[in-house]
């Protein structure tokens, strides 16, 4: 596959070089490949990445009010997420990206992503078939599941679902039978080797869609109206969420604990898992200390057998719990300012990735993180008026660009 990035400034190359760099390290930190990059070079590689991004930002010669006030809040976000992580770990990082990536065309951060993605996953699952690193398989009474060089078998399916989402994106209508054909062998297999059935129906309604656009190119621009009725999407299933996990077998109509119930054992237990956190450690207004013990092992594929297993698969619980009423109010409130920006923008493929992205939250929390969620960077449309969503209007204007060809 052949695939060019046209970068047209230096400030743009520097940013998308920092964003490879990001992505690189916070992909294979996932992986057995982790015991072998020593702490002091993961640190180095997400610093040298923020100080390319803060390069990049010398090159602005002037702010207008809203960037200013972007880069006030970033930074405000930054230190109280991190305050209650590490400044230096994934999540804080990434708003950092939101920012600085605001006046690069999504066109062109979704194929960088796409470009480190693909070769990753491919690298680390032949990497793992072949005994270079760890291919850890769970046998239990009912499943097999191969984590394929991964430390949790839901990595690499929610990685591939990402890599499905923006070639959906990038593709819109024209992409090609055997593209489609090949994501849709990748996302099977994958699914057969790890059983991550929840992102594998994910990943197949994403395919399903696509396929529809091709065969119906103009069918979600008359759907716009079905769209802007799930502008409030993010919020709904919030609410619901917590609803859910707060009534669940406690509701006092039977009807509606019989059907939690069914709907908690066809979740793997986790409308169980998230009412038992929800009333051990309860939430406030900013983060509380939660200790989650899931499925995911050590760099050394070892798993704490020591602890009962706790963790809350559900994003909107999660970030309530962990960083409090105040972040999640202000990620539901961007989410939902960004969704409505992109369907007035008639970005119909962009929202419907949102929308699915914010019923997905509702039972996996991994699209929180960048690399498993490039869509994250749409935010920094709030921040930025003339934010593109392509790269046509560049390719408008004279200069010199930087070509990068996979």
């Amino acid at each position: 596959m052949k695939l060019v990035v046209k970068i047209k400034s230096l400030p743009e190359l520097l940013a998308l070089v920092a964003l490879g760099i990001f992505l690189t390290v916070s992909i294979l930190n996932v992986t057995f490949y982790a015991r072998y990059i020593p702490g002091t070079v993961y640190k180095l590689a997400i610093a040298f990445s923020i100080f390319l991004l803060f390069v990049k930002e010398m090159f602005k010669r002037k702010y207008d009010y809203r960037a200013l006030i972007g880069l006030f809040a970033t930074i405000l976000i930054y230190f109280i997420v991190g305050e209650m992580t590490a400044l230096g770990s994934e999540v804080p990082v990434s708003i950092l990206f939101i920012y600085a990536l605001r006046d690069v065309p999504f066109k062109k951060v979704a194929q960088t992503s796409l470009v480190v993605s693909t070769c990753l996953l491919f690298f680390i699952i032949v990497s793992a078939k072949v005994g270079i690193i760890t291919n850890y398989i769970e046998v239990s009474e009912s499943r097999v599941r191969s984590y394929l060089g991964f430390r949790y078998a839901l990595f690499p399916s929610m990685l591939l679902m990402d890599i499905v989402a923006i070639v959906f994106y990038l593709k819109q209508n024209k992409i090609q039978y055997w593209k489609w054909l090949l994501l849709s062998l990748s996302v099977y297999w994958v699914y057969d080797q790890t059983d991550s059935r929840l992102t594998f129906f994910s990943s197949c309604i994403l395919l399903a869609c696509s396929l529809l656009m091709k065969w119906f190119p103009e069918l979600l621009s008359k759907l716009g109206y079905v769209f802007k009725a799930f502008k409030l999407t993010f919020i709904v299933n919030a609410i619901i969420s917590f609803w859910v996990s707060f009534t669940y077998l406690n509701s006092g109509y039977s009807f509606i604990n019989d059907l939690l119930f069914k709907v908690n054992h066809m979740l793997g237990g986790r409308l169980y898992l998230a009412n038992k956190s929800l009333n051990l450690y309860g939430f406030g207004l900013l983060g509380r200390p939660v200790e989650w013990y899931g499925n995911g092992l050590t760099v050394e594929g070892v798993r704490n057998y020591q602890t009962y297993y706790l963790y809350v698969d559900n994003l909107y619980v999660q970030v309530l719990q962990r960083f409090g009423l105040l972040i999640l109010g202000l990620m539901l409130s961007v989410l939902t300012l960004t969704l409505s920006k992109i369907i007035k923008k008639r970005q119909w493929v962009l929202a419907l990735i949102l929308i699915l992205m914010s019923f997905h939250s509702m039972i996996d929390d991994l699209n929180f993180y960048l690399h498993n969620n490039i869509f994250w960077i749409l935010v920094g449309a709030l921040i930025y008026p003339d934010y593109q969503f392509s790269d046509e209007s560049n390719e408008e204007l004279g200069g010199h660009s930087f070509e990068k060809i996979v």
